[in-house]
């Protein structure tokens, strides 16, 4: 059964971007270096219209997945995102509601393994989560699965190179390739924006993590792609945003349909 948690962790955790293809790709001979506050100056007007929708697939060495969702970019960090993950050769459907540290699951499998009870909701706590060790859930200290997750991860781009042209849902955008320096980034972040990336930290075990941008010429973000660590494997995740739009509300579910898993699990 920790087997099956770690790896539901890791596909819950690591949003990422959807599969529709590309054409019409021009690519640069040699990718041109650019500033690194283009990219920076990107992800900050992404955040500004208030939420974002994203679709998103999950590839690793034991889970592959994809899902949309919609998520308020402002300082919340709140979102709902639906998930079907082939997880250890079973097909799981997987909800989720992220509300700061606080992420709600529901899925069958969570009935079928008797941690949910007769409960249709499981809680994580992220920071408590953070501050105990040995325990088979670390995959979900790395950060909340909000395209303003990986948007604050872009405050500490550099080495930014200009790959080329590329449409990405039919939008004209411009590749680039970067280096993240996540403690620059988390420096340069205040409360759970911060506390998120310090946990990306720990769980990739490095502070730096290469990335690849996807930006429309009105400056706004249309595509994230990286590998991240989490429970020992790396994890490919893209990101395709799109219908940028006024703030959302995002209500957690009742409390009364609620279970807190880790103390389900005595941790």
């Amino acid at each position: 059964m920790r087997g099956w948690l770690a790896g539901a962790a890791v596909l819950t955790f690591l949003l990422v971007g959807c599969g529709s293809s590309h054409k019409n790709t021009t690519t640069s001979s040699s990718p041109k270096p650019v500033s690194a506050s283009l990219v920076a100056d990107a992800a900050a007007k992404s955040t500004k219209p208030g939420s974002v929708e994203a679709d998103f697939k999950i590839v690793g060495p034991s889970v592959a997945g994809s899902g949309s969702g919609v998520f308020d970019t402002g300082a919340d960090r709140s979102g709902q995102l639906s998930m079907k993950v082939n997880l250890q050769g079973s097909q799981v459907p997987v909800d989720s509601i992220i509300a700061g540290n606080l992420l709600y699951l529901r899925s069958s499998a969570f009935q079928q393994l008797g941690l949910s009870g007769d409960k249709a909701w499981v809680k994580v706590d992220l920071g408590q989560l953070a501050k105990q060790r040995g325990i088979d859930l670390s995959s979900f200290a790395a950060a909340s699965p909000t395209p303003a997750s990986a948007l604050s991860y872009l405050r500490g781009t550099s080495n930014v190179r200009e790959v080329g042209s590329e449409k990405v849902n039919g939008v004209d955008t411009t590749h680039y390739k970067a280096t993240v320096d996540l403690a620059r980034a988390a420096a340069r972040s205040t409360g759970s924006t911060r506390q998120a990336l310090r946990r990306v930290i720990q769980a990739n075990g490095s502070r730096k993590l290469p990335i690849e941008v996807w930006v429309d010429g009105k400056g706004f973000i249309r595509k994230l792609r990286y590998a991240q660590r989490s429970g020992g494997n790396a994890v490919r995740l893209t990101m395709n945003l799109h219908d940028y739009g006024p703030p959302v509300e995002i209500k957690p579910p009742p409390a009364d349909s609620v279970v807190d898993l880790q103390k389900v699990l005595g941790q």
